[in-house]
């Protein structure tokens, strides 16, 4: 079992990151496309074009189209939950692109031209899809796989009560994948599970890690120390940790990647978007804007980058939505 650091780099607080020695050249920001991005979505983003412009570093934004556990129930097959498509698998509801996720970066284009204009940097979106087959990417996803027992402590123990693995496989026959994961074969180096596809004859599928795979969302971090990241960007909701749970999520980002690459990046929370009287808005519970919602994505890009620059001189860990 692996000893994880006592403390990892984590602030809400610009000067702490100008006042640090920062190895990395790329500042880091994903998002996951499950539905319409969020306002605080948007200003996640806009903090790290912000960052990465005031810092000199390359802007590394990436779209998380193999992140399975946010779509286990969105897309399953009529009457079994155990059966799904991964977005870099689904179809793009219009016609016009390869798959959804394709789809939903599509929608904010406008937007990231707006920042990139205004704060005059580079901002185009990648796809975690893309570093199949990436030598450095598979070695990290072996090395949580090969101590599951350190990747379920990060969880309290309870991670492999509901799943096999942090990453599961696509069946080559069907196309589907499985909501519990795939087992990882040490021996083969593969990861296998059945077809739960009723619709299928293969009856199992295999594959291995630098084939087409879904990856468990708090994994996919893996990718920060082979891409040169000095500093991975969060929206608030990262900050707290659940009623029940004692560990926030941007430290289990951190435990999981130590874990992966033996090193972390910095990690910078930005503010979490709220109401006039101070409660936490999200697109989980239905409130604030949608990207769908606002009229002039580019000219909202280019107003929110000049906003974002602003807001670093002073660290924030609550905006109301009506200052955006």
């Amino acid at each position: 079992m692996s000893d994880f650091p006592e403390k990892f780099d984590i602030t809400s607080d610009f000067s702490d990151l100008e006042a640090s020695s920062l190895d990395g050249s790329r500042v880091a920001v994903g998002f996951r496309p499950s539905g319409e991005l969020h306002v605080g979505n948007l200003l996640t983003l806009a903090y790290s074009a912000a960052i990465s412009e005031k810092l000199g570093l390359e802007l590394d934004l990436m779209c998380c189209d193999t992140d399975w556990s946010a779509h286990i129930h969105e897309d399953n097959r009529t009457g079994n939950n155990r059966v799904m498509k991964l977005f870099f698998m689904r179809d793009c509801p219009c016609n016009e692109h390869e798959n959804i996720a394709e789809h939903r970066v599509d929608e904010i284009r406008p937007f990231l031209r707006g920042l990139s204009k205004e704060l005059d940097i580079e901002v185009d979106p990648g796809f975690l899809s893309d570093l199949e087959g990436d030598e450095e990417y598979v070695e990290a996803l072996r090395n949580v796989l090969n101590d599951m027992e350190s990747f379920d402590e990060v969880f309290g123990g309870g991670f492999r009560r509901r799943y096999r693995s942090p990453v599961v496989t696509v069946c080559e026959s069907c196309g589907f994948s499985h909501a519990k994961g795939s087992a990882y074969s040490r021996e083969s180096d593969e990861l296998v599970s059945a077809c739960r596809n009723d619709e299928c004859s293969a009856g199992f599928m295999s594959g291995g890690l630098d084939g087409k795979i879904g990856v468990y969302y708090l994994v996919d971090p893996v990718r920060d120390p082979s891409r040169d990241v000095a500093v991975h960007v969060f929206g608030g909701d990262y900050r707290d940790a659940k009623k029940e749970q004692k560990t926030s999520k941007v430290e289990k980002v951190a435990k999981i990647t130590d874990l992966a690459n033996n090193e972390a990046p910095y990690y910078f929370l930005a503010p979490m978007i709220s109401n006039d009287e101070g409660k936490p808005l999200s697109k989980s519970k239905n409130t604030g804007k949608t990207v769908s919602e606002i009229d002039d994505l580019e000219a909202y890009g280019k107003e929110l980058a000049r906003k974002a620059s602003d807001w670093l001189d002073e660290e924030k860990k609550y905006l109301p939505e009506t200052r955006l």
